[in-house]
């Protein structure tokens, strides 16, 4: 297959994954609040999800490069649609936590591998292929999935035929319900189009034997690469950001808005362009890297090697100005630096991945990924748990600024960014 079919089936399969999750987004609370759950109940359950997915992150990441991508993907993907079917017909706390759990592990298994397909498949197509046009459309395709499925939560809930409230299915379902319908469909999908010919055939007693040692390569080529330690490092910056920002942004609009029936509306709105936000920075992505290169003589290589992390720096601090601009008093300006936000790690976000993919080799690419996602889900639940005590005691401005800075310093990472020292195959 050509690396051009490739990167076609990558988009589809990564706008399809994340369209479930932007369905379920704008009425997981509200579904929860209307089963009597209390907001300290609510948060404990995104506490247990959390904690699921960073237990199984290396187990799945390491299971996925031994036992295959494909596997894999359809395993989230079907562990997914269950998960959300339980939180459309759940009432009772164990049972949402029961789907909660699910999620988490569904995060878990998700956490790389069809990036991890899409760049052993083009790179066996194309040795020398650049994978960042891919990785660029990749999250557009993420952003604009999640922001399709927003926008069409509220429609199906108006429109559903169930009641407004009960102990089994509600308005509020409908979502959850469609929800499980896409995964499915995106499982389907992948079994259709993702292969694993090299590694299909492999026992799942043999594969399931082989997760160790792919788990410890993995870490032991994470502690070696000073490439791989600078990237990490980056990751849980961005952590710190998003974390802060998912957290404290909403209660800053409520703040400016004059109160929270009033900001509700707005502030979906707000999260929905945040996404496209998101999306035109990775779409734009690429023209940034070539930007970085102007003015350079020296040879192709070397001048992609430069101007990544000069990208990726660049993209970080201005995404710290933009999260400290978000504590501003004006509605409007803030609106617009939260926008700004999102528009630079969506820059940063293609470019960082192609970083990564080409430090590592195929034998350990979804393992690092896993533990990237470690890294920023690690730095994301120690901001949660602080950053709200942080502004009771001071401010939501002060917050975001300190947050802010921790992403601004992630940049220095990038700062003489060491040259290639690992294969990309």
């Amino acid at each position: 297959m050509d690396p051009a079919a490739i990167r076609r089936r990558f988009v589809i399969l990564t706008a399809l994954r994340w369209l479930p999750t932007g369905l379920a987004i704008p009425v997981l609370v509200l579904i929860l609040e209307q089963r009597g759950l209390s907001l300290a109940t609510i948060g404990l359950l995104t506490a247990l999800f959390s904690l699921a997915t960073l237990l199984l992150e290396l187990p799945t990441g390491g299971l996925a490069d031994a036992l295959g991508r494909r596997p894999i993907i359809i395993g989230a993907a079907l562990t997914g649609g269950v998960a959300v079917l339980i939180l459309a017909f759940g009432s009772g706390v164990a049972a949402l936590a029961t789907g909660y759990v699910l999620l988490g592990c569904a995060r878990a298994l998700d956490s790389g591998p069809l990036k991890a397909w899409f760049v052993d498949a083009t790179l066996d197509a194309d040795s020398n292929a650049d994978l960042a046009p891919g990785l660029s459309r990749g999250g557009v395709a993420e952003s604009l999935g999640l922001a399709a499925g927003a926008l069409a939560a509220a429609p199906l809930v108006a429109l559903s035929p169930f009641p407004a409230d009960g102990s089994g299915l509600i308005a509020l379902s409908t979502p959850f319900l469609a929800s499980a319908a896409l995964t499915v469909v995106h499982a389907t999908l992948v079994a259709v189009w993702v292969r694993d010919a090299d590694v299909d055939r492999v026992p799942v007693r043999e594969a399931v034997r082989g997760v160790g040692p792919t788990i410890r390569r993995g870490l032991a080529l994470a502690a070696g690469s000073p490439r791989i330690r600078r990237l990490l490092l980056l990751t849980a910056g961005l952590g710190v950001g998003l974390s802060g920002i998912e957290l404290l942004a909403p209660t800053r609009a409520s703040e400016l808005l004059g109160g929270s029936d009033a900001a509700a509306g707005p502030y979906a709105v707000l999260v929905t362009a945040g996404f496209a936000a998101s999306a035109l920075g990775a779409a734009l992505s690429p023209v940034a890297t070539r930007v970085m290169s102007l003015g350079r003589h020296d040879a192709a290589k070397a001048v992609s090697e430069r101007a990544r992390p000069l990208t990726i720096g660049l993209a970080f601090v201005t995404g710290a100005a933009a999260l400290a601009a978000v504590g501003v008093p004006v509605a409007i300006l803030a609106a617009v630096a939260y926008l700004g936000f999102f528009f630079a790690i969506g820059i940063a976000g293609p470019v960082s991945e192609d970083l990564l993919h080409r430090a590592v080799t195929r034998k350990e690419r979804a393992t690092l990924l896993s533990i990237e996602s470690m890294a920023l889900q690690t730095t994301g639940l120690v901001t949660a748990a602080s950053v709200g005590a942080l502004a009771q005691a001071t401010s939501i401005p002060a917050a975001l600024g300190v947050a802010a800075a921790v992403v601004g310093a992630s940049a220095l990472a990038m700062v003489r960014y060491p040259a290639a020292d690992q294969p990309s195959s």
